[in-house]
């Protein structure tokens, strides 16, 4: 987060849902959890927010203007996969803009800090083997489109046991052989 809030005028929220009009914004990712929004007020000064009487919520309607920030939980042996995601389709020119070359720091900065080509997929659930006519390989080739940072690598790495996998629940999950160093 350390990159993220090098801007000063970055703020996190917890969530896409609040209780109030208003969320309640930070500078302190302590204070966030899962699911985070990233949004400067330069970009704009207020988040709109829908009321959702079912929930007695406050739901965010601005995500054109905000990075998607969720983050990896560790649970056991697993490690749930995080991300950073935008959708600036609908944002003024200049919104688009800035979330845009936020959005991009973040990921020359993960290119430089994090490595990718690491985890290979599989379904325990199914034999392994290689791909055919009518099915994917597994496990999988290494996945290039997965950004390992170093504190996951570690804990991966530490323990042959560690998966890692999109949610606990599912059954795909995803492995290195490296060993930590």
């Amino acid at each position: 987060m350390s990159e993220v809030l090098r801007d000063p005028v970055v703020l996190l929220v917890d969530g896409p849902r609040w209780k109030s009009a208003a969320p309640p914004t930070t500078r302190n990712i302590a204070s966030v959890g899962y699911h985070c929004i990233i949004w400067s007020p330069e970009d704009l000064p207020k988040l709109p927010a829908e009321f959702i009487p079912s929930c007695n919520d406050w739901y965010c309607r601005a995500e054109h203007a905000t990075i998607q920030f969720i983050r990896c939980v560790i649970t056991g042996t697993v490690i749930t996969q995080g991300r950073f995601a935008i959708a600036t389709d609908q944002a003024s020119e200049k919104t688009a803009a800035n979330v845009e070359r936020r959005y991009n720091l973040l990921r020359r900065w993960i290119k430089k800090t994090c490595v990718n080509s690491v985890v290979r997929w599989r379904n325990p659930g199914i034999p392994e083997a290689p791909a055919g006519p009518n099915r994917s390989a597994n496990p999988s080739s290494p996945d290039r489109s997965l950004w390992v940072g170093p504190s996951a690598m570690n804990w991966l790495t530490a323990d042959a046991t560690r998966r890692i996998k999109i949610s606990p629940e599912t059954l795909v999950e995803g492995f290195t052989s490296q060993r930590s160093i």
